[in-house]
C-alpha cells in the first residue's frame, strides 16, 4: 500500500497448518499506521477492493487492528498485510502498481485516513497452535513489545526457551524482525495474542514461567522502545 503506507509496530500470521511448539514462519509483512476518520469507510473500502479481480487474485492476508494504547502515536488503527513469501510480496505489489482496483482502494481511503507511519518487517517464528481461536478470532487482543536487539541469535533462543516453557492450549506468541518503521529505532516485535483486554491485563509477561531467566539471558542485549496494544477488528484471508 503505497499512499496508505506504515510499519506494524508488531503483529502477525504463519503458514503453520498443525500444531507444533515453534513455527520458523519467514514471512514478510507490511504495516501501516491510520489516523483514521471513518472507520466504516476504511472497512467499505477494504471490502471493496478485496471483491474486485484484483483482489481475488492476492495472496496476503490484510488484518484491520484499532489500537488500545499506542503512546504518544495519533494513529487510531493499523493495516497489516502479511505475505506467504517474498516472492508472493514482490508479485502483489507489481499486480497492484498498474491496477485500477488497487488505484481506487488508495483513494477511498485517502477520504477516510490518512498515513502516520509506515513499515516493512518479517515474521521469524510463531509459537503456539496457528488454528488456535486465539489466534484467529474477531477481537482478539495483541500487546506487542518494540525491541532494539543487539545480538538477534540470543534474544531469539532465549525467546524461544520462554514460550516453549509456557506452551498450553491458548498461548500464542510471535517473533518478528523490523527493517524499517519511520523514526521508530527498534529492530524486532515481540507480540502475545490474548482473547480479550481482560485476559492480557490478568497474564502479563512477569507471570510467565521462566520470566525471570528469561530476563537475565537479555537484560544487555536488548532495550524496550515501546509497548502498544490493539484489538482486531477485521480481517481478510486469500
Amino acid at each position: 500500500m503505497q499512499n496508505i503506507s506504515a510499519l506494524i509496530k508488531y503483529f502477525l500470521i504463519t503458514l503453520g497448518l498443525a500444531f507444533t511448539p515453534l513455527i520458523y514462519a519467514q514471512q514478510p509483512f507490511l504495516a501501516y499506521d491510520m489516523i483514521v476518520s471513518d472507520p466504516a469507510g476504511v472497512v467499505a473500502a477494504l471490502n471493496k477492493y478485496q471483491e474486485s479481480p484484483t483482489g481475488q487474485q492476492s495472496t496476503a492476508t490484510v488484518i484491520l487492528s484499532q489500537y488500545v494504547a499506542n503512546g504518544e502515536s495519533l494513529a487510531t488503527h493499523q493495516i497489516l498485510v502479511v505475505y506467504p513469501s517474498n516472492q508472493e510480496m514482490d508479485l502483489n505489489l507489481m499486480r497492484n502498481a498498474t491496477s485500477a482496483d488497487w488505484a481506487e482502494l488508495l483513494n477511498k481511503m485517502q477520504d477516510s485516513a490518512s498515513v502516520e507511519a509506515e513499515g516493512i518487517g518479517q515474521i521469524l517464528a510463531m509459537a503456539g497452535n496457528p488454528n488456535d481461536p486465539v489466534a484467529t478470532a474477531m477481537g482478539r487482543t495483541n500487546v506487542a513489545y518494540q525491541l532494539s536487539v543487539d545480538d538477534p541469535a540470543i534474544y531469539a533462543s532465549a525467546w524461544s526457551d520462554l514460550v516453549n516453557d509456557n506452551r498450553q492450549e491458548g498461548n500464542v506468541s510471535y517473533l518478528s524482525s523490523v527493517f524499517a518503521y519511520g523514526a521508530n529505532p527498534g529492530t524486532h516485535v515481540a507480540i502475545n495474542v490474548y482473547s480479550s483486554l481482560g485476559e492480557a491485563l490478568s497474564n502479563p509477561p512477569q507471570t510467565m514461567k521462566g520470566f525471570d531467566v528469561f530476563l537475565k539471558r537479555v537484560s544487555g542485549i536488548r532495550t524496550v522502545e515501546g509497548r502498544v496494544v490493539t484489538t482486531v477488528v477485521g480481517e481478510w484471508r486469500p
